[in-house]
């Protein structure tokens, strides 16, 4: 006859709960925790006037002495651009258009409203802190309008981020784990080419790679998942 100690029953019904909790409120907690990191960037620069903080005075002197150079700024600009405003458009455009030939419209929809929303809050929070672009003579390429934050760190993250969470939650390929490593590399490496051509802070990449994630994990996927995605009747094949 077996017995079961109640103490032991307690504790495995207590661990249940919690991962059932994390498995359900992960991201939302992900989400506020970016918003909270984001915030405090954003009140940093404030309280510096507008100025460089002590990380991004830091990590510009680092890329000066160790990485910018000549040879390597071509390829930098290259890859700036997979953040761009019309490299972005174009790609949704085609996401668009692809789901509708499948008929996936919804998936097409939601690609469209993330990356318009995402633009839109943005040039909202650009506009309240206004903070000035770094030094001229940093500037390797011509940018213009307010630093903070940054529009190809926001965009990269919440652009590529979603992209990540249709194949996570759409693609059941053996390679999806690969597609989702090469995207995940994306916006990192996008927030990089923006210090390195001078055009921004690293408070400012940073920033926006974390708004972009709270809006993600807060605001996207949530309503994406209950409006425009399709169920789980009409999801794509799962190969």
């Amino acid at each position: 006859m077996q017995i079961c100690d109640p103490a032991i029953h307690e504790s495995r019904e207590t661990q249940t709960d919690q991962a059932s909790f994390l498995r359900r409120r992960g991201w939302q907690i992900v989400g506020v925790l970016a918003v909270c990191g984001a915030t405090a960037l954003g009140v940093a620069v404030l309280l510096a006037h507008g100025g460089p903080l002590p990380m991004d005075t830091a990590v510009y002197a680092w890329l000066s002495a160790h990485v910018i150079s000549p040879s390597l700024t071509p390829a930098v600009v290259a890859f700036t651009h997979m953040s761009g405003a019309a490299t972005l458009i174009g790609l949704t455009v085609v996401i668009l258009g692809a789901a509708c030939a499948l008929r996936r419209w919804r998936i097409g929809v939601a690609a469209a409203v993330n990356l318009a929303v995402e633009a839109t809050l943005n040039e909202i929070l650009k506009r309240i802190v206004a903070r000035p672009r770094p030094p001229i003579e940093h500037r390797l390429i011509a940018e213009q309008g307010f630093s903070f934050p940054s529009g190809h760190a926001m965009a990269s993250t919440a652009f590529y981020g979603f992209l990540i969470y249709l194949v996570y939650r759409y693609w059941r390929r053996a390679i999806k784990w690969v597609a989702i490593v090469l995207l995940a590399l994306i916006p990192p490496i996008v927030m990089a080419t923006r210090v390195y051509l001078g055009v921004h802070y690293a408070s400012d990449v940073l920033a926006g790679c974390l708004y972009s994630i709270a809006y993600l994990t807060l605001l996207s996927i949530p309503i994406m998942r209950l409006t425009l995605l399709p169920a789980s009747s009409d999801s794509p094949e799962r190969a």
